[in-house]
């Protein structure tokens, strides 16, 4: 009996040393820890998944990781500034810091490279990540395409229904309003 306590004891330290880190390929959550700590970002699953830690915050991302902001601006386009200062879509994942090529896992298409907007990294610095594509707006589209605007004034817009018990949608300028959901 006393022989096997000492064996567990080995076993458990050498399996902390296995852990996944960030960065590492996935294909389930359980690949990337056995505690619920991190995740497999699923959708890189055509480059091996991404073992990460979602909704982190600046400073907290394990050793060798930083904290990268996706969506930090609702659009690439510096007509779509963002006054608000928040995005309600924004998503924080610790990703794997870098300082070349060599240090991502490449053959599976990730690179070395600092986030572009909206991406941001908010502790600084390079990640491991897939190559960013920036969105063009084309040049014939004006500088008002983020801009909401008013339906105009004597449309026939129509109210929703109501739900179960609920009462109908009001109608738009000159439309009608909704029937009532059944009671």
């Amino acid at each position: 009996m006393r022989a096997s306590l000492p064996s567990f004891a080995l076993a458990a330290l050498l399996s902390l040393g296995c852990a996944p880190d960030i960065g590492d390929s996935c294909e389930t959550s359980v690949d990337c820890s056995q505690t619920a700590d991190r995740l497999c970002d699923v959708s890189q699953a055509a480059h091996g998944g991404y073992c990460t830690v979602f909704d982190c915050e600046p400073g907290e991302c394990p050793e060798d990781s930083a904290c990268v902001l996706f969506g930090a601006s609702p659009s690439p386009s510096s007509e779509c500034e963002n006054t608000s200062g928040t995005n309600p879509s924004a998503r924080s994942f610790c990703m794997k810091r870098c300082d070349n090529l060599s240090d991502c896992r490449h053959k599976d298409g990730y690179t070395c490279m600092v986030p572009l907007s909206p991406a941001e990294n908010l502790d600084g610095g390079k990640v491991c990540m897939l190559p960013q594509s920036g969105i063009q707006v084309p040049a014939d589209r004006p500088g008002g395409v983020c801009m909401g605007m008013n339906p105009p004034s004597g449309g026939a817009g129509a109210g929703g229904a109501g739900g179960t018990g609920g009462a109908g949608g009001m109608g738009g300028d000159g439309g009608q309003g909704g029937e009532g959901g059944a009671g």
